[in-house]
């Protein structure tokens, strides 16, 4: 901890464990919690970067006190009794909080009490008789007890700056990596507790401090990369500097309107999309500051002569450019024809979306062509979302995506037709591995927003099919469609949450109607005051009920089957006469086998090549490889990658205990390296989903979790397994 003083001001840098263990005031002004998504989801992002970019997974829980410190920039505040008035930075500090609390809960899920006490303890403190929360706001305490528990919470009458706090806790738990959420959990919370640094710029009153936060606010912005990338082009053209000027404040005003960020946002992806280096090596340098990538090589973009060709970038690249970019924003914002997909990789956060989509335009595109391969580039990226959705793949994160995205943009920067970037996109769609096999064993638990995805994209499909209205974005949550009374949707369970309930519908025990009632075959999609309503009531009370629902709702019921001709060709079309089945009279575990067959029917022809306007290769796909000059990250071990160096093979069995429970998990390594749990069947890529779903926990740290039997009864944790290979050199780990 370094200080600083002048008169009435005092500097000094904190690690986040030293500031979480005080308590902070917030003045009505400074109440309101107003990050949005895009805010939380890149802090929480820097961090799990900054801490991997050390971590390694043969590192002791001490070596973290030498990893490299992260610094997150300056906050103010003055001191009120024993507590601090928070003047600014509160947005950080709020997030930081939820992050906090967020990791508590799963140290507690994986069993950490020591771990879990660490971070709690910043979290909240004992004081005065009762626990005080780190912020203390009094109308943010329920919505806090929620989070903390991992409870439901209605934030609907509540204030917007509560209801926006709820909103951006689940972007927290949806931004953390799934790595971190692994074994390395502990080590990245004390890691963030001690070389995560804050600077205090404490003050002696009130009044200073208003000062200064309008200063640090209002007063005296630096440049931007943007006005500084404006300045240099203008510098070097001489002539037509009005015109240029004029074409660039519409670009600036026409992004504007999305947002202040989205001018810079643009020139960022415009460049890392179509210019920047194959290999990454210049894509820390343009999002860190990409007026200087372009100023120490114009020729990149195509400025190779001072005059002409810097007027050409602005008159024509960046005013072209810009409109396309524009489309995809609208698109996003709202549901519109012919970019519908565009929307819900929005919803779904997939933002490197707008990446491969300007990768693939070209700036004499018509509006109609720009259309067409933004379409089709969302449309095959929704595919890899929901393939790895019905295969419960880890790879569904923003950096997942932007992983996959970086393989293909090589070649989708060579791609000039509409009808060329179909075929490469149908051999690439034609070599995603999976497909949907595993929909029919899918089931709810850590993944109830996805599960929400296929149902509402399912249940819109049928909808549509049969002529009535595609409301996928009211069933999806978008506030424009919500606007007004229309109430939200939720994910209904056809079993009732009671097991004497379902004792004659074939399960053997309370644990296995549990895995059954989360099936994804047992599961609907319900308007929210609907599914509350008749929800606990028995199947054979609920099934008038969902006749008056959506079709995929009252297929159930026999009466859509009589004079429903509409149903009746939509059926006939897609061959799904005989998968659509009534249940007149009871739901039993075959129906939802025969539910979650006929999902996986649906998945395959909503996600058809063809019917994502991809051409099929007319032969066997190549396999999939990453871009060679891209390196794996020394973190990123996989089963399947014990498995090619002979340290596991198909068919070992693991084991899992819940020890807090005694509770024992048996699963067993499949030939594509995921992890099939017994006897739900139900597979996974990843060994910490594998044992939260087998634990129904949040997390767990699965390479310590799951273990082999070994002949002399004991267990080997497949962390030592992976251990092992590392110390033999067996793995190609480049850091």
């Amino acid at each position: 901890m370094s200080e600083g003083t002048q008169q009435g001001l005092h500097g000094k840098d904190y690690a986040v464990r030293e500031l979480f263990t005080k308590q902070y005031l917030l003045e009505s002004y400074q109440r309101e919690y107003t990050w949005e998504r895009r805010h939380v989801v890149e802090l929480v992002t820097d961090l799990a970067n900054a801490f991997l970019r050390d971590w390694r997974v043969d590192h002791d829980g001490q070596r973290y006190a030498r990893y490299r410190p992260y610094f997150l920039g300056p906050f103010v505040c003055h001191t009120v009794g024993v507590k601090k008035n928070l003047i600014d930075g509160q947005q950080r500090f709020t997030t930081l909080h939820l992050l906090l609390m967020h990791i508590e809960r799963l140290l507690k899920e994986q069993g950490n009490e020591g771990a879990a006490g660490m971070v709690g303890s910043m979290v909240r403190r004992y004081a005065a008789g009762q626990y005080h929360y780190a912020i203390d706001v009094e109308e943010r305490r329920a919505c806090l007890e929620a989070l903390r528990a991992g409870a439901e919470f209605d934030p609907t009458p509540t204030t917007v700056s509560v209801q926006n706090l709820w909103e951006r806790a689940q972007d927290v738990a949806e931004a953390l990596p799934a790595t971190l959420r692994d074994e390395c959990l502990p080590i990245f919370a004390d890691w963030l507790a001690d070389r995560v640094f804050l600077v205090e710029i404490a003050v002696d009153d009130r009044d200073l401090g208003w000062e200064i936060f309008e200063t640090m606010n209002d007063r005296g912005a630096g440049l931007t990369s943007l006005d500084l990338l404006k300045s240099f082009v203008l510098s070097q053209v001489d002539r037509e500097q009005e015109q240029i000027n004029a074409a660039w404040r519409k670009m600036v005003t026409d992004l504007s309107a999305f947002g202040r960020h989205y001018p810079s946002k643009f020139f960022e992806t415009l460049f890392l999309a179509r210019y920047a280096a194959a290999d990454g090596s210049d894509d820390e340098k343009i999002e860190r500051a990409f007026h200087e990538w372009v100023r120490n090589q114009p020729e990149r973009v195509g400025m190779k002569r001072r005059g002409q060709d810097y007027s050409d970038f602005v008159l024509k690249t960046v005013a072209r450019a810009a409109d396309q970019y524009r489309v995809l924003l609208e698109g996003a914002r709202t549901r519109t024809p012919g970019l519908h997909t565009v929307y819900y990789n929005a919803t779904n956060g997939i933002e490197s979306q707008f990446l491969l989509i300007l990768a693939a335009l070209q700036l004499e595109d018509s509006p109609q062509v720009v259309r067409d391969k933004a379409r089709l580039v969302a449309n095959y990226l929704d595919l890899f979302f929901v393939l790895r959705i019905a295969n419960n793949d880890s790879a569904v994160q923003t950096q997942d995506f932007r992983e996959e995205v970086q393989r293909l943009l090589p070649a989708v920067r060579q791609v000039s037709s509409v009808e060329d970037l179909c075929k490469l996109l149908g051999r690439e769609a034609a070599n995603l591995p999976d497909g949907f096999s595993g929909v029919e064993k899918l089931s709810l638990h850590n993944n109830r927003k996805h599960i929400r995805y296929l149902l509402a994209r399912l249940t819109a499909f049928v909808e549509a099919e049969c002529d009535r209205p595609d409301e996928a974005d009211r069933y999806l949550g978008s506030p424009i469609a919500m606007a007004g009374d229309s109430p939200p949707w939720e994910v209904e369970h056809i079993w009732a949450n009671k097991y004497s309930l379902h004792v004659q519908t074939g399960v053997a025990n309370e644990e296995d109607f549990k895995r059954e009632r989360n099936r994804l075959g047992g599961l609907l999609l319900l308007e929210k005051s609907i599914n509350a309503s008749f929800g606990a009531d028995i199947y054979g009370d609920k099934l008038p009920h969902y006749f008056r629902q959506n079709i995929l709702a009252a297929s159930l019921n026999p009466g859509s089957y009589r004079r429903n001709p509409a149903f009746a060709k939509f059926r006939k079309k897609w061959g799904l006469e005989d998968s659509f089945i009534p249940y007149p009279d009871s739901f039993d575990k075959k129906s939802i086998d025969q539910r979650g067959a006929l999902y996986r029917q649906l998945c395959e022809r909503v996600w058809r090549i063809d019917q994502l306007g991809f051409i099929e290769a007319a032969t066997s796909p190549t396999p999939r490889t990453s871009s060679p000059q891209r390196k794996k990250p020394r973190y990123g071990v996989q089963i399947s990658d014990l498995m090619r160096v002979g340290m596991l093979s198909e068919g070992t069995q693991l084991r899992g205990e819940l020890k807090r429970s005694r509770r024992v998990f048996d699963a067993t390594v499949t030939s594509s390296g995921r992890i099939r749990l017994e006897p739900s069947g139900e597979e996974f890529k990843s060994l910490s989903a594998a044992g939260a779903a087998a634990t129904g926990s949040v997390s767990s740290p699965g390479w310590d979790f799951w273990q082999i039997a070994q002949p002399d009864g004991n267990h080997t944790p497949l962390a030592v397994v992976r251990k092992q290979a590392i110390e033999r050199g067996l793995l190609d780990q480049n850091p």
